[in-house]
């Protein structure tokens, strides 16, 4: 049933000469593919095969065609299955104003059968070209979605399991080594507001037991042994002598 879904919209892309409503497009994207990164990619996959066909339809000009027709000056399309007037004539079909950027171009390129022929391709594909813009937008919107939902997780697993480690230390494995805001500032001789202002600009080695809410922070005392031997001048005994000296 979706796959005849998918066909019938092909057909409405491929057989309209007018162009579609952007908003008509991306609406049959939502209801069709939904959230659903593996359809969506499924559909540009197809969107690409159908696009590279539909622009070999009438012959294709090929690298070797190219050289010919700077030697001769002017393209051979005797491999094209349209004439030049053929072109024209399609093209007239969609009544383009003059006016306009691709009416423009196709003034310039009136005489060029070569160039009239990529005229009328991308106007016989204007859009299924569309379509296929917007099938990439969705896919990349989905893939930052989707990695943005991946570090959410981790950083929740991360909160999850330094809580976990918290609890277990203060339960079983190294209940003194946890010590408060107000012990580091006693270790230290740093103020609160310096030890917060620190934490801030993650200059100290810090964790919180709910990172939702404010000042509840907790420190390990190795860890604060370790900061205070790398930056200042070795243990804490060490640290503190400097001061009674």
């Amino acid at each position: 049933m979706r796959t005849a879904v998918y066909e019938n919209f092909f057909t409405k892309l491929i057989a309209t000469t007018k162009c579609l409503d952007i908003n008509e497009i991306e609406k049959y994207i939502s209801k069709s593919t939904g959230n659903d990164i593996l359809l969506v990619n499924k559909q540009l996959d197809k969107a690409n095969k159908l696009l590279n066909e539909r622009y070999g339809r009438y012959g294709v000009i090929s690298e070797q065609d190219n050289v010919k027709a700077l030697q001769k000056g002017y393209y051979d399309l005797s491999m094209i299955k349209l004439s030049l007037s053929d072109i024209r004539r399609k093209i007239d079909q969609y009544n383009i104003e003059e006016s306009s950027p691709l009416g423009q171009q196709i003034s310039k390129d009136w005489d060029n059968a070569a160039y009239l022929l990529q005229d009328l391709l991308q106007l016989e594909n204007m859009n299924l070209i569309n379509y296929l813009r917007l099938l990439e937008d969705r896919s990349s919107e989905l893939c930052q979605n989707k990695e943005t939902e991946k570090r959410k997780r981790c950083s929740n697993q991360k909160q999850h399991n330094l809580k976990q480690i918290s609890n277990n230390k203060i339960a079983t494995e190294m209940p003194c080594d946890i010590i408060t805001i107000e012990e580091v500032c006693k270790i230290t001789r740093l103020s609160k507001s310096k030890i917060y202002h620190m934490v801030c600009n993650h200059e100290i080695p810090h964790y919180k037991l709910n990172p939702n809410k404010k000042g509840r922070l907790f420190f390990f005392y190795s860890e604060i042994e370790v900061w205070l031997k790398r930056n200042r001048i070795g243990t804490i005994e060490e640290y503190l002598n400097q001061f009674e000296n």
